[in-house]
């Protein structure tokens, strides 16, 4: 059995499940506890018995867990500077001879209090004994955070308050014989929705403080949380969205209209009216008047970086100055990451805020390194140049002969959006990753993907500095046949979880290169609860995505992006990958009642297709008439398969106009040869036909 520890007495009022697990964590981490004890580093408020207790009730007495959180634990605090901060902090709240906490103890606090108030420990407690926290969000001014600190003196005033509360937790579980916790008011009064949400804080706080440091070194210290003076718009959002968070982090969160003082319970919970009257008085609205300079919605906009843009890339090119000099001698100055464009897409995917320009930079300048992204850069730029092209297309790729049997995209559509921008039309039926993970070597997969990242910033490149503007990829993402229903698209875990480790290498080497992303085919249910939702935030928050009805054709304004005849061409590309179907050159198909079947094909100059096909007649011709299906045939003049430096604009040309067959006329054939490097649409449509199947035999030579 593990020893007792000096503490163990102030925590006798722990119960019998609680003690024997502070007694099995100390006996697996022994070494760890003698260690501490020997040299006085066995911090009482988190390693004593009531802080250890913490960890059982986080993990919902899951002892496995708890060890497994104890071990990430132990490595948080043996990160430099962490061990010295903690021992700052308990000698600050001994040598303050008080229980009770303030913010100025913390470090670098004379800084932060002109951008950042909180109340950390109300004068009452709460009914339940916990310390009332008092959060006015009026008082974070986050763009003054971002613009005028020093970020890591935000980080380490963060932390520091984190370890000051676990500091008197421990102290006041001790003197009250329970575990004290914290009961926090978070207050919104005044608050615009850009005041509570500022993306480039809360991705940098999350990434720093939260994650990081917050969620491995406290361990259930908040009882619960009220929000208050809560607009009606946030109110709504947080219903809605609470269907999609924990239910355990539910039960502690309260949201309440208005100011709550004729809340009986909120009011007696909350140490009285006349304390809670008193936190709302203390606020100060430094975030009223906040403004950010650099802020002008320029990542919505596509404009060449102007002056007080390319001030901030000279600043950034002067702090990195070491790293571009040697890139830039050594040849690997590619312009898709290092012109001044480039730079810009930084500064503008970080909202303008240098300091965090600086930490992504920073981040990716390293990951370029590490997956040795200059090899791939230098290999898609000579197949780019190659094909005489601004734009990619697949097979360019990486074993993308393999892979286009398990995932197709039309990876860049024949006609560029008015503004310039390229269109990427990913149809997720054809996405079908449960045969890719089984069939496809995994690291071919990797290669593909990041080589396709960096295709695309290529790309970007390219058109942009023939535009004169910055271009940017316009994603279109088709839901058809991809399982996709209300719960949300269908998972496939040993996929999705491997295909992590991808996304985050986009995320950390392509910046600002991807526009708005719209979303077709999506259920009824979901485009309405998200239009719905749309409605309640700021434009800038919602942009980026967009659900529209079925598959776009009756959205004008998405019709004139994508022009109509472009889109039937990027749904004609579709083969149900998903559901079985192959892009087979022959066979026997059933054409559902008012759907369509079609094959897309890649000519090149002098290339002959052949194609034959016939109705196969259905049981219910005698009571329905003769079963008949309309066939049609269109030709794409492609750019991305040109032969020329100046590719012609794309055309649509009719090969076979629309005609009705019927199973009677037996075999239908004809063919056609390509005049030039092109795409051919063979459609057969049963969309006259809203009641009945129809039996389709085809086959197509090239």
């Amino acid at each position: 059995m593990a020893p007792a520890s000096p503490d163990d007495e102030d925590a006798e009022f722990l119960t019998s499940e609680e003690k024997d697990f502070v007694r099995t964590l100390r006996q697996r981490f022994h070494e760890e506890f003698d260690s501490r004890e020997a040299n006085g580093r066995a911090y009482r408020c988190f390693f004593g018995a009531i802080a250890l207790a913490r960890i059982l009730h986080a993990v919902d007495g899951n002892v496995e867990k708890a060890c497994e959180w104890f071990q990430a634990f132990l490595r948080v605090i043996s990160e430099a500077g962490v061990e010295d901060l903690i021992q700052d902090m308990i000698r600050r709240f001994e040598a303050s001879g008080s229980h009770k906490i303030e913010a100025s103890m913390l470090p670098h606090h004379d800084t932060v209090k002109d951008f950042y108030h909180a109340e950390l420990h109300a004068p009452q407690l709460a009914s339940s004994g916990d310390v009332i926290m008092y959060l006015p969000l009026i008082d974070q001014d986050k763009n003054g955070i971002m613009e005028h600190m020093d970020w890591d003196q935000w980080v380490t005033y963060s932390k520091a308050a984190t370890i000051l509360q676990c500091v008197e937790l421990d102290s006041l579980s001790r003197s009250s014989g329970r575990i004290a916790r914290i009961v926090l008011l978070v207050d919104v009064e005044g608050c615009s929705f850009e005041t509570v949400i500022n993306r480039t804080f809360l991705r940098a706080h999350r990434r720093d403080v939260v994650d990081c440091f917050q969620q491995k070194v406290a361990a259930e210290i908040v009882s619960k949380v009220y929000v208050v003076n809560v607009p009606w718009t946030i109110a709504n959002l947080f219903t809605l969205c609470k269907t999609f968070v924990p239910a355990k982090f539910l039960q502690k969160v309260q949201v309440l209209s208005g100011d709550s003082l004729r809340d009986s319970s909120f009011v007696t919970e909350c140490g009285g009216s006349e304390q809670i009257a008193a936190l709302y008085a203390t606020r100060m609205g430094l975030a009223a008047n906040s403004s950010h300079k650099a802020h002008k919605e320029l990542h919505h906009l596509d404009l060449w970086p102007e002056k007080d843009e390319l001030e901030l890339v000279a600043k950034l090119r002067e702090k990195f100055a070491d790293d571009l000099e040697k890139r830039t001698k050594s040849g690997r100055d590619w312009p898709c990451f290092f012109s001044d464009l480039a730079l810009a897409r930084v500064l503008r995917g970080n909202e303008g805020y240098f300091s965090e320009s600086v930490n992504w930079f920073q981040n990716f300048l390293t990951k370029m390194d590490e997956f040795q992204v200059d090899d791939v850069v230098s290999s898609m730029t000579a197949k780019l140049n190659e094909s005489a092209v601004d734009r990619g297309c697949m097979s360019m790729l990486p074993h993308a002969s393999a892979i286009e049997k398990h995932f197709r995209c039309v990876f860049s559509a024949p006609r560029l959006t008015p503004a310039g921008d390229v269109i990427w039309y990913l149809p997720l039926g054809d996405f079908n990753r449960k045969s890719l993970v089984e069939e496809v070597d995994w690291a071919h997969w990797v290669e593909h993907l990041r080589a396709m990242i960096i295709l695309r910033a290529l790309e970007a490149y390219k058109l942009s500095a023939a535009q004169g503007r910055m271009a940017k990829c316009i994603t279109i993402i088709d839901l058809h046949g991809s399982g996709t229903t209300t719960t949300g698209f269908p998972r496939v875990e040993e996929f999705d979880d491997r295909n992590q480790a991808n996304l985050k290498f986009m995320r950390q080497i392509a910046i600002e290169v991807f526009g708005p992303a719209y979303v077709l085919n999506a259920p009824w249910v979901a485009v309405k609860a998200f239009n719905w939702f749309k409605a309640l935030v700021p434009e800038r928050f919602s942009q980026k995505l967009v659900l529209l009805d079925g598959d776009g054709t009756s959205n004008p304004d998405f019709l004139e992006l994508v022009s109509e005849s472009q889109l039937k061409h990027l749904l004609a590309t579709r083969v149900g990958l998903v559901s079985g179907e192959t892009d087979a050159n022959s066979g026997e198909t059933l054409v559902a009642a008012g759907d369509c079947f079609q094959r897309c094909r890649e000519l090149r100059g002098g290339e002959t297709i052949a194609w034959s096909f016939s109705v196969v007649a259905g049981d219910g011709d005698g009571w329905f008439g003769a079963s008949d299906i309309e066939f049609s045939a269109v030709l794409w003049l492609h750019p991305e398969f040109a032969q020329d430096g100046q590719p012609d604009e794309p055309q649509e040309e009719d090969v076979v106009e629309a005609l009705m067959v019927q199973a009677s006329e037996g075999e239908i054939s004809g063919k056609y040869t390509a005049l030039r490097d092109s795409v051919i649409t063979l459609r057969w449509s049963n969309e006259h036909s809203r009641m009945r199947s129809k039996g389709l035999r085809y086959r197509i030579d090239l």
